[in-house]
């Protein structure tokens, strides 16, 4: 099915639930998760976290389905200027790794790797470490665990967060603490995002993408 043949099928959808009248008059031509994943050329997850962070216009049918803007995709390629991930040292995606078990840390090294993205990776073993590289490579997003010595996660969160000038961080916590574990620590700072172990890799590259999707907008 052509692009023309597509949209004639998914405007027609009476199962449609608008949430709001503009959506009505101006999305009327939608398409699915996938559909959307394969014309940006990313994950589902990608897209699904693109959704929440209002990256991309999208409602849900009376039967649960969630139906994207075409017209929202259209804007973001525009943007992206082509469909695939022109490399560029300004437009890589800087991501430090914080994990004191070097296998683990060698696994999240070797995964992003695999991925073929333009991403810078560096990695620490402790959060003494991990402060050292933050202040000298400012990185875009930190992926640390919490239970690390001497400095553990919480305390160099709590560091982080000191300073105005890393708000702008992503900062994904993977650990195998539970919510009480943590609670007992002192919690974690608002907007850090939490994975449990063992590390769910799919999840994290839809954020990793989403993240540099918005990256490389800033550089337009």
């Amino acid at each position: 099915m052509n692009k023309n043949e597509t949209k004639a099928k998914l405007t027609s959808d009476p199962d449609l639930v608008p949430t709001s009248l503009d959506d009505a008059s101006e999305e009327s031509a939608v398409c699915s998760t996938s559909e959307a994943a394969q014309i940006l050329g990313v994950s589902n997850t990608t897209i699904q976290i693109m959704v929440e962070r209002g990256e991309l216009d999208a409602w849900r049918t009376r039967g649960g389905h969630r139906r994207i803007s075409l017209a929202s995709l259209e804007r973001l390629k525009s943007l992206r200027g082509a469909r695939s991930v022109r490399r560029s040292d300004a437009s890589d995606l800087e991501v430090l790794i914080v994990e004191d078990d070097l296998a683990l840390r060698s696994l999240y090294e070797h995964t992003i790797d695999s991925w073929e993205l333009p991403i810078e990776v560096s990695a620490a073993a402790d959060g003494m470490e991990a402060l050292l590289m933050v202040e000298r490579k400012r990185p875009d997003v930190l992926i640390m665990d919490l239970f690390m010595e001497p400095v553990d996660g919480f305390h160099l969160l709590r560091m982080l967060r000191r300073h105005r000038e890393f708000n702008d961080m992503v900062i994904i916590v993977a650990t195998g603490l539970d919510d009480a574990e943590i609670a007992e620590k002192g919690g974690l700072p608002k907007g850090v995002v939490l994975y449990r172990k063992p590390v769910p890799f799919e999840k994290l590259q839809g954020f990793i993408e989403a993240s540099l999707l918005r990256k490389q907008l800033s550089f337009k």
